[in-house]
């Protein structure tokens, strides 16, 4: 038996423009947007029981739900891949669930500050696989996009990006920055123009936008030498993280 699980996950967009490019771009403050996911469960599918924190079987599991139709909500855990490894049984009382079904992340299990970031392992559209572990010893730019394409990707919303890491490898600081999407590898070619966008695009990567609970995009992590978090912003606070002096 295969069930399929209809994740509709709720974000904040925002975008500034900024710069010369002002004129030419389309300036968008902040709306509400939904992406919609699906992913399939079987009786392999390793499913826990939030209220006791154990593993539940798929027939346990089945029968909470016929039971108690309408009282349980199932979200699927993003492993350091990115990819719905789990799932957890919550009822919806205990998550952000919105009228319309979809889920609210909630910001208050966002990273922070000071804290080491949770282990990744991204490949990009380049090939190259980007694992959190070995990229110890050189900063991180973590960047959440939902997809590569107006408003909120253009040229004023990545020059920002690309100056930033420019800046810093004239003065030796070198930064790996990435950027997750829900667009393919065929689409990230397409969307991606031949400039410097300013980070490595990673396709079929938003589960990490998931696994980092982002509510808003594009959204900003940057993670110091040591694989501690320096600095997080959305696009429009984007200083918080480019006025900084790296060494």
């Amino acid at each position: 038996m295969f069930r399929k699980v209809q994740f509709t996950f709720t974000l904040f967009f925002s975008f500034l423009v900024a710069g010369l490019s002002q004129a030419q771009e389309p300036k968008v403050t902040r709306y509400n947007g939904k992406v919609s996911q699906q992913f399939v469960m079987n009786r392999e599918t390793v499913i826990i029981d939030h209220a006791t924190g154990k593993r539940i079987s798929y027939a346990e599991y089945d029968e909470k739900l016929k039971r108690n139709p309408g009282m349980y909500k199932t979200l699927p855990i993003f492993d350091k891949y990115g990819k719905p490894s789990s799932f957890e049984l919550i009822k919806k009382s205990q998550v952000y669930v919105q009228e319309d079904g979809s889920v609210m992340n909630n910001p208050d299990l966002m990273p922070e500050i000071g804290e080491p970031i949770s282990p990744f392992i991204m490949t990009g559209l380049d090939g190259k696989e980007y694992n959190s572990e070995k990229l110890r010893g050189k900063y991180i730019l973590l960047g959440f996009w939902v997809k590569y394409e107006k408003p909120l990707y253009s040229l004023a919303a990545t020059k920002v990006i690309s100056d930033f890491v420019d800046e810093n490898k004239k003065k030796g600081v070198e930064i790996v920055s990435l950027g997750t999407t829900l667009n393919t590898e065929e689409e990230c070619m397409q969307a991606i123009p031949k400039r410097n966008c300013g980070f490595v695009p990673v396709p079929d990567s938003f589960g990490f936008n998931h696994r980092y609970k982002i509510s808003e995009t594009p959204y900003f992590i940057l993670v110091d030498r040591k694989g501690i978090i320096r600095a997080m912003a959305p696009h429009t606070e984007f200083s918080k993280i480019s006025d900084l002096v790296l060494r």
